[in-house]
């Protein structure tokens, strides 16, 4: 493992934590009488997805001998 990749994944890492908690945080449920509705947050699903593929490149990297 070289110290570059390992600062990279650790970068990604913290990026993905990040975009957890703008998905947390845009999430929401509300009710209409017996009915429980979740928003839907596509902007930051994506970015969550996206951070996820970005760290698992990341991390495959650090692996290779």
């Amino acid at each position: 493992m070289k110290k570059e990749t390992i600062a990279t994944a650790k970068a990604e890492a913290k990026r993905f934590l990040s975009r957890v908690s703008e998905w947390e945080n845009a999430q929401g449920t509300y009710k209409v009488g017996e009915h429980t509705f979740h928003t839907y947050t596509p902007k930051q699903g994506g970015a969550l997805r996206r951070a996820s593929l970005d760290l698992t490149r990341a991390l495959a990297e650090m692996r290779k001998p």
